[in-house]
């Protein structure tokens, strides 16, 4: 989780007032899939970053956690594109396999057929939730790490598309966004408020062992790394009370998100990554990070999700309704393991339409997790 944390922080600094979409668990696997490769510092700060360093026979235990949630509704996929020519060492390649599932392709040497055959992948990875993953191929590209991750969840509960109607979100204390609610009179949720931190949490259920959980904030301004920093996840499972029948408003909406995450990470402690990294179990060649790519899409509707220290805790019960109508953050958990498959924040479900003036709003119109990332190499 922390790794998690570390990631959003970092992201919203950039912009705290724009949607956030982003797969942990698919950034960890593609740069675990690097540290196979790396050596030294490289391979050390590498496995910090994703706090991951003191984890015995990790790739060993990654590729059981892979094989584990592939029996969910989670399809994970990797793949290793290579440049005609490129002397690449024949362990990382097996271990590659091995551990990850990436076998390796060979580029075409044709820019243009290499980038529809790599965009082809990854629309069928993530099950045509994201059709074209690159634009172009960076430049002077010789070797690429690709993983994506499709989680097409149903919920236990669903909600009924007849109820579904338009209604306001608010963006802040003076603008409102028209946005397509979906609505339930006596939902089975699970849900409380935290005091100590001025939040409502509620947990929506998948069929299976994941869960959408949401937290509410009840001021527009809210720091999303102060939210989620002293959050008590350890004991989340246990803080959750009984599912009971409440009224509940759910945004409906379908979010697309890039980022190149190059200065993200460097901003982690991975800034060798991009200049001098020690990669000599890859290859003899001199190599470096040209670019991290990640791409992700979230849909909420009524049937589901498609896409990708001792904490004092003073809990009281809410009123009987609960209504995602403002800025949230989820985070998509596997219940079993703990481990959060997507995290994000929602500033706004639906970034088309025009904001109004609370007081002159008028209601008006109508709103799958996949993840792939992408490393890839220049030969300098």
């Amino acid at each position: 989780m922390k790794f998690s944390i570390d990631l959003l922080r970092e992201v919203q600094q950039e912009n705290d007032r724009s949607n956030v979409i982003l797969s942990p668990l698919s950034i960890a696997l593609a740069l675990s899939h690097l540290a196979l490769g790396a050596a030294n510092q490289t391979e050390k700060h590498l496995l910090e970053a994703i706090h991951l360093e003191s984890v015995p026979c990790l790739h060993h235990l990654l590729s059981a956690l892979r094989r584990r949630l592939a029996e969910a509704t989670l399809s994970l996929a990797s793949r290793v594109y290579l440049q005609k020519g490129l002397e690449v060492k024949e362990k990382f390649l097996e271990d590659s396999e091995k551990f990850y599932g990436a076998k390796p392709v060979s580029l075409s040497g044709s820019s243009e057929d290499d980038l529809e055959a790599i965009n082809q992948w990854v629309k069928e990875a993530t099950n045509g939730q994201i059709p074209t993953f690159l634009q172009q191929l960076p430049g002077n590209t010789v070797m690429l790490l690709l993983n994506a991750i499709h989680f097409h969840g149903f919920w236990r509960n669903k909600f009924d598309a007849a109820f579904t109607s338009p209604d306001i979100f608010h963006l802040d204390d003076d603008f409102v966004v028209s946005v397509e609610m979906m609505k339930a009179q006596r939902y089975s949720l699970s849900w409380f408020t935290l005091e100590s931190h001025d939040v409502q949490v509620a947990k929506f259920p998948f069929k299976g062992n994941v869960s959408f959980v949401v937290i509410v904030p009840h001021q527009y301004s809210w720091n999303a790394t102060h939210v989620l920093e002293s959050f008590p996840y350890r004991q989340l499972c246990t803080l959750f009370p009984e599912e009971v029948p409440t009224t509940v408003k759910m945004p409906k909406m379908k979010l697309d998100y890039q980022l190149e995450l190059s200065n993200i990470l460097s901003q982690m402690g991975l800034q060798e990554l991009f200049t001098n990294p020690n990669l000599q179990k890859i290859s003899d060649e001199s190599l470096f990070v040209s670019s991290i790519q990640h791409q992700s899409s979230l849909e909420l509707k009524e049937d589901g999700v498609e896409g990708s220290a001792a904490t004092s805790v003073v809990i009281s019960r809410s009123l009987s309704a609960f209504n995602l109508d403002r800025p949230f953050l989820f985070i998509i958990f596997e219940e079993e393991l703990g481990i959060p498959l997507f995290i994000g924040s929602v500033q706004n479900p639906n970034p088309n339409a025009a904001p109004q003036l609370k007081e002159l709003r008028h209601l008006p119109s109508r709103p799958q997790k996949a993840i792939p990332c992408l490393f890839s190499f220049t030969d300098p």
